[in-house]
């Protein structure tokens, strides 16, 4: 998944909690809790992501999706004729520009999903890449790929970037890092989109992702999730590093 700062020696924030964790176990969440009040503002989302506490931060915090901001921007996909492995780009934004939201993220669901998975290492040879979705395009990718392809392409096809946010996430069942795309929809609706997925599904019928932070163009959050244990003195438990979240599908 990558750090949020890309550098281990960044981000003060960082190692103040890791300090925290290591001597102060009992109050490490309420001392979390303190650093992200000084760090960011809160956002208390009407709909929030899976059941946690939202924290909002400049998106500059997370460097790999700002360098695969500037590599896009200089290598958009969408500009180009394109053909998507038989789907002509042309005819796909025609018939699926006016369809409802959900008939559109399913359509980019199933496009994107066609592409194999492959890691960062094997594609890039590098340990943590973010493609852009003609990166992506020409050698396909990892979890946090399929997710930014599909960013694009339903912005490309009218759904607001303030709307979507890339997710990176803990999936309990196998206890390793994950990403899906979270989009915005009416009524308090949220849909993901996930690679391992062909179905479209309401978050609030997903159990077993927690989110570590999500990013669009406007905005990075932290999140936090609330314990339910009696044994919890500060009533949150604190998230994971993200920087540890790379042995994700």
């Amino acid at each position: 998944m990558g750090s949020l700062s890309g550098s281990a020696g960044s981000s003060g924030f960082d190692s103040v909690r890791s300090i925290a964790d290591a001597h102060f176990p009992r109050i490490a969440g309420a001392f979390l809790l303190a650093c992200l009040f000084l760090y960011s503002p809160v956002c208390l989302a009407e709909t929030r992501l899976f059941d946690t506490v939202e924290f909002r931060m400049k998106p500059e915090r997370q460097q790999q999706w700002l360098n695969m901001l500037r590599r896009n921007a200089r290598n958009p996909l969408f500009q180009h004729a394109l053909n998507l492995r038989g789907e002509a780009w042309a005819s796909f934004k025609v018939k699926f520009e006016n369809v409802s939201l959900l008939d559109k993220l399913k359509a980019v669901n199933r496009l994107w999903n066609r592409w194999p998975y492959r890691t960062d290492l094997e594609a890039w040879g590098r340990v943590d890449y973010w493609t852009c979705p003609a990166e992506f395009a020409a050698r396909s990718g990892d979890c946090e790929d399929y997710c930014i392809a599909k960013y694009f392409t339903l912005r490309e096809l009218g759904v607001p970037s303030s709307s979507m946010r890339v997710v990176v996430v803990r999936e309990t069942l196998r206890n390793i890092g994950h990403a899906v795309l979270a989009v915005y929809g009416e009524n308090n609706t949220v849909w993901i989109l996930d690679n391992l997925s062909s179905s479209v599904l309401q978050m609030n019928r997903i159990r077993h992702y927690i989110p570590q932070y999500s990013v669009n163009e406007q905005h990075l959050w932290m999140h936090v999730r609330p314990l339910r244990s009696k044994t919890s003195r500060s009533g949150l438990q604190p998230m994971m590093s993200p920087g540890r979240n790379k042995e994700a599908l």
